[in-house]
């Protein structure tokens, strides 16, 4: 009997292990159960319809792929957005829905392999909602509209993901599909109908108004605020933003605007019929129907509009995308319904949504566009990719980045075209704050990435996206702005990253960026007549400044140019304003 008195004792040690153990599973099982549940949530709109969510990265949560509207397919294509079909059950929302159809591009998806490629589809307006792990109601919202020209680009892309800036701005993050490219903006007198949305052609801006719709009525359910939306987009999405303050039909679905680096472009529809019968005649010549484009030219005169109507929405969407007339940027137009007013002119006699704004631009906006439109560039885009995101830096010269023959006159280019776009800016904040208060500018100067990128790129346009999302390219991501990351510069990163969000997080509650951070600068509004220094200067040392040093730099830089290289600047700049005159804006 002796022999066995210890082990009685050894099973009670193990007993209170298995004991501890199972309770442990049980807890964890238990609040796995009620993380589930928390996750679940209702879609107002949709008598109720259930979306279960995923716990994200940095204490947040997401719900992924949310329909905002009917694919518009068949004869929904070329129509304004309807409502969804409710669905039973609940819905899966761990996963991303389709991108809109786009051509693969630099700009866009990060895959080189389907670069200039048709991907998406038309099934794409979806939405996706971030928000911190918490019980809190009420929360600020900012709605995502992402940038590309118009063309390309998705709510999706890995740079816009929420999480970090819901947790850090305590906020909610709702990034938004719409339809790009011809599919997007396709303003033709054959489509029309008589119903003036569907006719307007401005079928992305009315996809946006959709998704605004939709945080409007179920966004409370998520934990935001309605009343305290945030339209938020960077290049072609700043533009979409002014288009939704010119537009009578999202009045009261939007409360304060980030604009960055984006100006109130307008077309008129004249333009969007030269444009559209230009794509016409291009598919009439693929499938047959002419030998050229002015023989297509007169088919298509002989036709009736249904004859056309029916042509056009029987096509694959991939041969619309390849035929996506390529300016610098599509946009809305002036239809009369849902853009009845819009550009730089009546923007400054008044005729938009008056809401507290932030307009931003990067100080080198030029670089990239001088050196891809104007063929300073001396790599492919392909090789470009490879470059930044393989390459050690070291290993390279601004020369292998920038033609080493055109280089003298790069520089000058560069910056004027930014400072065409800094000014076109600035004059707007002159004339809107004789209308209204709140107007905050700034401008994003970091440019610390590593040599030659650095001399190359400067602070390039859309280096401020990554700052704003806290969301820097990791050594497994593939990406254009991978180029800027160094250890060197991390911890200047994320200081002026996290500075950026807590502005931007005070703007969306108060519709005034300030709070009287401890150590940062106040950031004066434009109105203030009597504060000379009123743009905020996004830097490693983050200050006001006025920047009127920017003309005698440029002129200083012009100078220095013999009268070939000069001639060549200023045929480049003069190019760039007729751009800007064309898309009813103008920096004079």
């Amino acid at each position: 009997m002796y022999a066995f008195e210890k082990p009685p004792a050894m099973i009670s040690r193990f007993g209170r292990r298995l004991v501890a153990l199972i309770t442990i599973l049980c807890i964890s099982q238990v609040a796995d159960a009620a993380d589930s549940q928390s996750l679940l949530r209702s879609i107002t709109s949709l008598g109720g319809a259930q979306v279960q969510g995923v716990a994200d990265t940095n204490n947040t949560q997401s719900w992924r792929g949310i329909p905002f509207a009917e694919a518009p397919l068949g004869d929904l294509r070329w129509r304004a957005p309807r409502d969804p079909q409710a669905w039973s059950g609940v819905r899966d929302a761990s996963q991303f829905g389709s991108i809109c159809s786009q051509l693969g591009s630099f700009f866009g998806e990060p895959n080189p392999a389907t670069f200039d490629l048709p991907i998406g589809s038309e099934d794409c307006l979806y939405l996706n909602v971030w928000r911190p792990r918490s019980s809190a109601e009420n929360l600020p919202v900012l709605f995502w509209i992402h940038g590309g020209s118009n063309r390309l680009g998705a709510g999706s892309e890995v740079l816009y993901s929420g999480a970090n800036f819901a947790q850090k701005a305590n906020a909610v993050v709702v990034t938004v599909n719409y339809r790009v490219g011809s599919l997007g903006w396709f303003f033709n007198g054959a489509l029309a109908e008589g119903d003036p949305k569907d006719d307007s052609g401005n079928f992305a801006t009315l996809d946006l108004i959709k998704g605004l719709e939709w945080v409007r009525d179920n966004i409370r359910g998520f934990g935001g605020d309605p009343n305290k939306v945030t339209i938020a987009g960077q290049s072609a999405g700043c533009i979409n933003a002014w288009g939704l303050l010119q537009s009578p039909l999202a009045d009261a679905l939007v409360d304060r605007m980030l604009c960055m680096s984006g100006l109130p472009n307008a077309y008129p529809k004249a333009l969007g019929e030269v444009q559209s019968n230009d794509v016409i005649d291009s598919l009439l010549v693929e499938n047959g129907y002419a030998a050229d484009k002015l023989s297509a030219a007169q088919f298509r005169l002989g036709q009736s509009d249904i004859w056309i109507r029916n042509f056009l929405r029987a096509l694959p969407a991939e041969a619309i995308v390849r035929h996506t007339p390529s300016p610098v940027v599509m946009g809305h137009f002036t239809d009369g319904h849902v853009i009845p007013w819009a550009g730089y002119a009546d923007l400054t006699a008044g005729g938009y949504h008056k809401v507290p704004m932030i307009l931003g631009t990067t100080k080198d906006e030029g670089s990239l566009f001088a050196g891809v439109l104007a063929g300073y560039l001396r790599p492919s885009l392909t090789e470009l990719w490879d470059m930044a995101n393989y390459q050690d830096p070291a290993s390279l010269a601004v020369t292998d980045i920038i033609e080493p023959d055109l280089y003298p006159s790069y520089y000058p280019v560069h910056r004027t075209l930014s400072l065409a776009v800094d000014l076109t800016i600035d004059n707007i904040c002159r004339y809107l704050r004789l209308l209204q208060g709140n107007i905050y500018r700034y401008n994003f100067d970091w440019d610390d990435a590593p040599q030659p990128w650095k001399e190359a790129f400067g602070a390039v346009h859309g280096m401020d996206l990554p700052f704003l999302f806290g969301n820097f390219p990791g050594s497994d991501q593939p990406d254009f702005m991978r180029y800027m990351i160094s250890a060197q510069n991390q911890s200047q990163r994320e200081v002026l990253s996290d500075t950026f969000i807590r502005y931007v997080s005070q703007f969306m509650r108060t519709g005034n960026p300030n709070k009287w951070f401890d150590g940062l600068p106040e950031w004066y509004d434009w109105s203030n007549f009597w504060i000379y220094q009123k743009r905020l200067i996004l830097d490693n040392n983050v200050h006001t400044n006025s920047h009127d040093f920017w003309l005698s730099d440029v002129n200083n830089a012009l100078n220095q140019l013999n009268a070939e290289e000069r001639q060549r600047a200023e045929e480049l700049i003069s190019n760039f304003q007729v751009q800007l005159e064309d898309a009813d804006v103008s920096y004079q």
